[in-house]
């Protein structure tokens, strides 16, 4: 049974969801988390969410174009995708096109070699006796092994030392 839509309640979930907006962009799925969190139906929250589209205040392409500005330099492409997907809700396929437009293999490596580089020297590694605990920081930091491999041969020279 369908019943109908509570005006009221819907400009009120409309509400609380640009104010919830002003603090910070959010994807869709975290936008509606948050009004059925508090209390609204389905309705609302699907009237609420369409008028905040309208108006792009929600977009999640956006989003994800926005998150990657600020976080890959901070991550691999692997975690950046799980985060969005998993902890954001975002669209699966939206964000691997988004990452595979912005994220070249170039600069992963880059990146990828920045903080092997900066493990090494903080924990004192010098050779490949430890190379265990560099690949697997590494790969915590969701850099994909292709390029994690690359970074660790580039790293040590033919003899196991560390070579920068």
């Amino acid at each position: 049974m369908e019943y109908p839509l509570d005006e009221k309640r819907a400009a009120q979930a409309y509400e609380a969801l640009v104010k919830y907006l002003t603090v910070c962009q959010r994807s869709e799925k975290e936008c509606k988390d948050k009004l059925y969190e508090k209390g609204y139906h389905k309705d609302e929250v699907e009237f609420a969410i369409s008028k905040a589209k309208g108006y792009r205040y929600i977009d999640d392409a956006e989003y994800v174009r926005n998150y990657l500005i600020f976080n890959k330099g901070r991550y691999g492409a692997k975690k950046i995708a799980y985060k969005l997907t998993s902890e954001k809700g975002v669209d699966k396929k939206l964000v691997e096109n988004i990452i595979a437009d912005s994220i070249d293999e170039d600069f992963e490596y880059e990146t990828c070699r920045g903080y092997a580089e900066k493990y090494v020297r903080q924990k004192h590694i010098e050779d490949k006796s430890q190379l265990r605990k560099v690949t697997a920081f590494l790969y915590q930091k969701g850099f994909d092994w292709r390029v994690i491999n690359r970074v660790v041969g580039d790293l040590f020279d033919a003899d196991g030392d560390f070579d920068v």
